[in-house]
């Protein structure tokens, strides 16, 4: 009995995304942070540390500003193609919801980062954690977030979760092996790093191109998975439900 109601939940839980569009919304706003990141490091002539702290402002106002619109295209979708085809009416929207949904956003994107900062730092030497940082940075966020997909996949019941986290997983280790491939930054590991040293100026540069891959690829991956959930969905629904008179 009560793996039937477990199920049961995890089924009413799960409803929210078996139409995909919530995939293909959180594909293409990964893509977008990650396009912005990536073409603004290519184009911009400004001093990294001005241009840090100027991208790192622009991102939190793009990525606040496109939830927003991804949030409210996603919630229309759902009222005019999902609902009516296969139930389900959703409560009225408030501000404290969407506050709360961009709060849990927020954090979901940045407590991976600062958790393998501060890991690293009580592992290993300040300099050594500089040097591998375009290394242990994208095996780390990845690792990160395979584990967070998949705790959501079972707690919502989706087993496509699982098999999302681990192409991420791979992804990560794949860029971190890349970016070993290239060679690291020589930061002696007994000297205190500064900012401004070219060598740590470029392990920062290339574990930010660590970060906008992979949110590119998580980002394609979660729009895959969501085109092939919605193509299903669309099959097996492919009319508004009608009640017979």
């Amino acid at each position: 009995m009560n793996v039937q109601i477990d199920t049961a939940i995890k089924r009413a839980r799960g409803y929210w995304f078996v139409d995909g569009f919530t995939e293909i919304a959180m594909g293409g706003l990964l893509i977008i942070l990650a396009g912005f990141l990536l073409i603004s490091m290519n184009i911009s002539q400004a001093p990294f540390p001005s241009w840090f702290l100027s991208v790192t402002g622009e991102i939190t106002i793009l990525k606040i500003v496109s939830f927003l619109i991804v949030s409210l295209i996603l919630w229309w979708l759902k009222d005019h193609f999902t609902y009516p085809r296969t139930g389900f009416v959703r409560g009225k929207i408030t501000v404290p919801q969407i506050l709360v949904i961009i709060k849990n956003m927020i954090l979901f994107l940045l407590l991976p980062i600062v958790g393998l900062l501060i890991a690293s730092l009580l592992i290993t030497s300040t300099g050594s954690v500089v040097s591998s940082m375009p290394v242990w940075f994208p095996v780390g966020l990845g690792l990160i977030c395979a584990i967070l997909i998949a705790m959501a996949g079972e707690w919502v019941g989706l087993h496509r979760f699982r098999l999302m986290g681990s192409m991420i997983l791979l992804a990560g280790i794949g860029v971190g092996i890349w970016q070993l491939a290239m060679g690291l930054p020589n930061i002696p590991a007994n000297i205190q790093p500064e900012l401004l040293q070219p060598p740590v100026l470029e392990s920062i540069k290339r574990t930010l191109t660590s970060l906008g891959l992979i949110l590119l690829i998580s980002g394609l991956i979660l729009m895959f998975s969501g085109i092939l959930t919605f193509i299903r969905y669309r099959r097996e629904n492919p009319q508004p439900y009608a009640e017979d008179v």
